[in-house]
């Protein structure tokens, strides 16, 4: 299997992550080749500055045995927790590059590693995040952001808009569209030949029967309904927050949230730093950690690598789910 890497803010954890990924198996990568889109000088700055285990020979990057193809962009400087205009550059070049080979079928996936929002939009990325720019650039409408562990998968209805904008932007469409595309992905991406999904509510209580919002019963209800009339194991809509305090989510192969704190709060706790990004949808595998750039920690040395891990091996169990 082949991987491209995206770089990330060459200011945070990201590069961190990756490289430490490698040291917490000797045999889960021997069947996975990299390619990593960077420069071969910022590479040496960010492995001197953080004291990684890991070294350059010409234009392969070695990590514990492993080499490391790297494709060139142009140099940006190390300045770890600092939000630059440069690292943003930086960062998109390794996207875009990354992107490009992947679209044109030169790799198996890739993994982003974490941007800062807000230096990539200095130079000129208009996206609210990964997500939304990979949806742009393969021309896709339907995607949809997945974030799962061993135990729990959670699709997102909305994503990176303001809270206030969500209510909004939950129509009866919408939710077709994005719970087809997580039934979709439970069975091609995870082998779940009929997939069991939970949908939670928009509103506290699950809006008391009209008392405190209409959403449920306008909404979401007759969505779910149209899909029991075809024969999906769906059900709901569940209140999230004694959904997740009673563990019903174990006897899901699929959580549906309406937007992003409500089914990511409880999938990072589970996580414990191992969770995994996917964006579903795509024409090409796209995954990676679940967290950001961590500037508070960047440079320290003391990042968790697990979540990136994670994301490099179940990239390979899905590639094997697709492609059996």
């Amino acid at each position: 299997m082949k991987i491209i890497v995206s770089f990330g803010d060459p200011n945070g954890i990201g590069f961190e992550t990756f490289v430490k990924s490698f040291f917490i198996s000797k045999t889960a990568f021997e069947n996975i080749n990299f390619t990593l889109v960077a420069n071969t000088t910022t590479i040496q700055e960010y492995i001197k500055k953080c004291s990684l285990n890991a070294r350059l020979n010409g234009n392969n990057l070695i990590i514990n045995d492993h080499q490391i193809e790297v494709i060139s962009i142009p140099y940006a400087e190390v300045q770890f927790g600092r939000i630059t205009m440069e690292a943003g550059r930086f960062a998109y070049d390794s996207l875009r590059t990354a992107t490009n080979l992947v679209k044109e079928k030169k790799y198996d996936a890739l993994l982003t590693l974490p941007i800062s929002k807000y230096s990539i939009s200095l130079a000129g990325f208009n996206f609210p995040g990964h997500t939304e720019y990979l949806a742009f650039v393969d021309n896709s409408k339907d995607c949809l952001m997945i974030l799962f562990n061993e135990k729990m998968k959670v699709a997102l209805a909305t994503i990176h808009i303001p809270l206030k904008e969500v209510t909004q932007s939950i129509t009866q469409e919408l939710l077709t569209n994005k719970i087809d595309i997580f039934h979709k992905s439970l069975q091609f991406d995870f082998g779940s030949i009929s997939p069991k999904i939970a949908v939670l509510s928009l509103n506290p209580h699950s809006g008391e029967c009209g008392k405190i919002g209409s959403e449920e019963n306008d909404i979401i209800l007759p969505v779910i309904n149209n899909f029991q009339n075809h024969l999906w194991a769906i059900s709901g809509p569940y209140s999230s927050d004694s959904f997740f305090r009673n563990d019903d989510y174990i006897k899901y192969d699929g959580i549906f949230a309406m937007y992003h704190d409500q089914g990511l709060i409880p999938l990072k706790m589970n996580s414990r730093n191992g969770g995994v990004n996917l964006t579903a949808g795509l024409s090409f595998i796209r995954v990676s950690p679940d967290h950001g750039t961590a500037y508070d920690i960047a440079g320290l040395n003391i990042a968790d690598p697990m979540s990136t891990y994670k994301s490099i091996i179940w990239s390979e169990i899905i590639h094997k789910y697709r492609t059996r």
